[in-house]
């Protein structure tokens, strides 16, 4: 007779915790009296996650031999909380808030008694998701023609190496796949307009998804004209002088798109366009003649803004008029200039 003993008590609990099951999982607590035996396995769906994801405890098996008696189990995820579940319960989530390494305790309490086990390795291991998302630079001009915004650039540093996969949301509706190995991405703004977009990378890992900010990208609206000038010859009348036309364009915000040119050449009695494709002057009668799209010249500049464009065919006699006009690349224009020439030699 077991004079003032429980009966009932569970004798014996092999756990194991791990991504797997940890052979050697002991029993530390085993009732000498105990009139049967419980035989537990357990396994976690990960030891190694982000902060902020969860491990999943699974009971792999569970048998118990001691009699009229229904063993509660608690279990401490060692970060201060814990779960309190029957034995035959659905897998159980867990979430770590807060890095750091955490052993979890198996509790399982018979008839008052209580047997303990506890693996030590492997621990939960939590980690911040690291990784490093900033633009560079972060703003740029947009104007009126749509689709003329700079490609952001966003930089990726410090992507931990257990991810498995990574997005970029750039908060205008589209998400970039990303290979994690790249050092940049880069992504345009469509949208005109001033306005500030506040992009989110997502790690995947295999215990799933974060997501992170990555800074902000500003697009301001460029509404200001580009300035465009035309360079005089030293001998203006002289027919040989503009052999090369050129002058200057610049912006100051977005930078400069082109410059469009167009040239005329007149007597009193005739009137010529120049076709640029074929580099010859084309009579040009008002009302009847169609001018083809190769009458106008688009150039662009060079590093200190100068726009050329070379022309045949010139003689004194004529009058020679350059028609030009600059365009940034958010859509402002200089407005139309032209400059007019009688060439006498």
């Amino acid at each position: 007779m077991n004079s003032g003993r429980p009966r009932g008590l569970a004798a014996m609990l092999t756990l194991a915790l791990g991504a797997g099951t940890v052979a050697g999982a002991g029993v530390l607590a085993t009732p000498a009296w105990a009139a049967g035996t419980i035989s537990a396995t357990y396994s976690l769906s990960s030891t190694a996650i982000w902060t902020g994801q969860s491990v999943t405890l699974k009971q792999d098996a569970f048998t118990d031999s001691t009699p009229d008696t229904v063993p509660a189990v608690t279990i401490e995820w060692g970060d201060g909380s814990t779960t309190e579940t029957a034995h035959n319960a659905d897998p159980l989530p867990h979430t770590y808030s807060a890095a750091g390494s955490y052993v979890v305790t198996v509790r399982v309490l018979d008839d008052g008694a209580e047997t303990i086990a506890e693996i030590a390795k492997p621990a939960v291991v939590v980690t911040a998701a690291g990784g490093s998302f900033t633009f560079s630079p972060t703003w740029n001009w947009t104007g009126e023609w749509q689709g003329y915004s700079h490609e952001a650039t966003l930089k990726l540093s410090g992507v931990p190496a257990n991810t498995t996969r990574l997005w970029v949301n750039w908060g205008d509706g589209e998400t970039s796949l990303v290979n994690k190995a790249n050092a940049s991405v880069k992504h345009r703004y469509t949208i005109d307009g001033a306005s500030k977009w506040t992009p989110k990378v997502t790690l995947e890992n295999p215990a799933g998804r974060v997501t992170k900010n990555a800074g902000s990208y500003t697009l301001k609206d460029d509404v200001y004209a580009p300035s465009a000038t035309l360079k005089v010859p030293g001998s203006p009348s002289k027919a040989s002088s503009w052999k090369t036309i050129q002058g200057t364009a610049k912006d100051s915000q977005i930078g400069m798109d082109a410059v469009g040119v167009q040239l005329w050449k007149w007597t009193s009695t005739k009137d010529y366009y120049y076709n640029f494709k074929t580099s010859k002057w084309v009579k040009y009668t008002p009302g009847v003649t169609n001018i083809p799209s190769t009458a106008l010249k688009w150039v662009g500049v060079n590093s200190s803004g100068v726009w050329k464009v070379g022309v045949a065919g010139l003689s004194k006699g004529y009058h020679i008029e350059v028609d030009y006009v600059a365009y940034d690349k958010a859509g402002n224009s200089s407005g139309l200039k032209y400059r007019v020439q009688k060439l006498t030699s």
